[in-house]
């Protein structure tokens, strides 16, 4: 098994400075990790993984990677099999030799021909991501309303009208 760290360096663009991003390769032809993975940029999985794993960047399952897992990442690319439940907060590819079985839940979902997806997809919706939306039961909306109209009725600014009194005829 090989575990290996690319650094790419900080690089100058248009006077700004990148920030460095570290790469994580996990090769090993037998190899079994199994347990909880927290990396905290970009890694490419080329063994067997079962566990948990969190990756703050993009996770690429290499052609010889299988992962038994429940995922949670930015973007994600599936070269080789992933088994279990994946949050993808960027893009999620499947590629023409990706197989997948399981539940994604992202905005983003690419399966290119020949990939397989057996599962369920569900759209990450922006309350949820922000957690700044909140569902409100129609019961209390209603009864917000309803105490709304009492005030007026008894302010006089709602006025009660009987059948007849509107002309509800449509003339063309």
């Amino acid at each position: 098994m090989v575990f290996s760290s690319r650094d790419r360096g900080e690089r100058e663009i248009s006077g700004k400075e990148e920030e460095s991003r570290t790469l994580l390769t996990i090769v090993g032809n037998k190899a079994r990790i199994e347990g909880k993975l927290d990396v905290s940029q970009s890694i490419e999985i080329g063994c067997e993984i079962v566990g948990e794993v969190i990756v703050d960047g993009q996770m690429v399952i290499q052609k010889e990677g299988v992962v038994s897992a429940d995922v949670t990442t930015i973007d994600a690319r599936i070269i080789g099999k992933f088994e279990g439940n994946m949050k993808g907060s960027g893009k999620v590819e499947i590629t023409e030799t990706g197989v997948v079985d399981g539940n994604i839940k992202t905005d983003s979902l690419i399966i290119n021909e020949g990939g397989v997806f057996s599962g369920k997809v569900t759209r990450i919706t922006q309350g949820e991501e922000k957690g700044k939306k909140k569902f409100k039961p129609k019961e209390i909306e209603e009864e917000k309303v309803s105490a709304k109209a009492e005030k007026k009725e008894k302010a006089g600014e709602i006025k009660e009208f009987e059948l007849g009194d509107i002309d509800d005829s449509l003339r063309l």
